[in-house]
């Protein structure tokens, strides 16, 4: 059981430690913005709660006696200690409105997003991106300000604004293709990725959309694009990249175009806001840094 703290009220202590420091009721009154007669009463007040004078009324200006000198050390430093107080909580929310949350899936957040966010921190050093990685689609949480997601657009969860269409294109290591030959199908290996996800075309649905015959060697299953870009990496075969994901490592020729004939899964990538708006300007200055990646890629 908490017990009762047997205090004074606060505007009385306030009072006292004003008067105090202020040199005299009138002063006090000034900064309190009250009525001289107001001060003196709330002193007399406090006088009576504690049991005791606080002020030597018989000298001019009036004193601290040891009673009064004992409360005002311990009001003095509480004040000061809530003042920090009140300092740091909204140093907190300061720091809050800094930190933007943006969810997006694993390769997403690894390819395309984390690149574009070095431009972004150099611009802008006081926010912090928090990058929150999905296996799935990602959701809006009552954490995020921000979404990323691929599809059709015609979610009713927030608010979509079109990004870029997707594309689809045979990609591999550089090693690869001198191993196998630039777009030889029946003796490279292919990297599949496992995933039921729309819009999300495998290799049957490439070679049927291209009309080429589906001859190969052999598969590689994955369980996300992620590990299916760093088996490319390392040589290990063809995947079907998405330009979102590997576009950066085909201009840095970590990767190459295995064969230059590709498909549209008819999904595009969607910035997603909250119904509401952005629930922070340091939402909106990432949203247009975004738009601005696109607009120059």
């Amino acid at each position: 059981m908490v017990l009762r703290r047997h205090l004074p009220p606060l505007r009385l202590l306030s009072a006292f430690e004003t008067v105090v420091r202020a040199g005299g009721v009138q002063s006090a009154a000034a900064e309190l913005n009250v009525t001289q007669p107001a001060v003196s009463q709330a002193l007399r007040n406090l006088e009576d709660h504690i049991g005791t004078k606080l002020l030597d009324r018989r000298m001019r200006p009036a004193a601290l006696t040891d009673a009064g000198r004992v409360l005002l050390h311990a009001v003095s430093d509480g004040m000061d200690r809530i003042e920090s107080a009140i300092g740091k909580i909204r140093a907190l929310e300061r720091m809050e409105q800094n930190v933007v949350t943006i969810a997006c899936t694993v390769c997403t957040g690894t390819y395309w997003l984390m690149p574009r966010l070095a431009t972004f921190y150099t611009r802008h050093p006081d926010i912090v991106v928090r990058v929150v990685p999905t296996s799935g689609t990602p959701r809006f949480t009552p954490e995020a300000d921000l979404v990323i997601r691929y599809g059709a657009g015609n979610w009713l969860d927030g608010t979509c604004e079109a990004l870029f269409d997707e594309r689809l294109v045979p990609v591999c290591s550089p090693k690869a293709v001198e191993c196998v030959g630039s777009g030889n199908f029946a003796e490279a290996t292919l990297l599949h990725v496992e995933t039921d996800e729309e819009f999300s075309p495998g290799w049957d649905d490439y070679f049927d959309a291209t009309g080429l015959p589906h001859d190969r060697q052999g598969d590689l299953s994955f369980g996300n694009h992620v590990q299916a870009t760093q088996a490319a990496l390392a040589g290990m075969g063809v995947m079907l990249g998405w330009i979102a994901n590997t576009g950066d490592l085909i201009r840095e020729e970590r990767l190459v175009i295995f064969r230059n004939q590709p498909i549209i899964p008819g999904g595009a990538y969607y910035l997603m806001s909250p119904l509401q708006g952005p629930s922070k300007p340091a939402s909106e200055l990432l949203a247009s840094h975004l738009r601005t990646c696109v607009a120059v890629s």
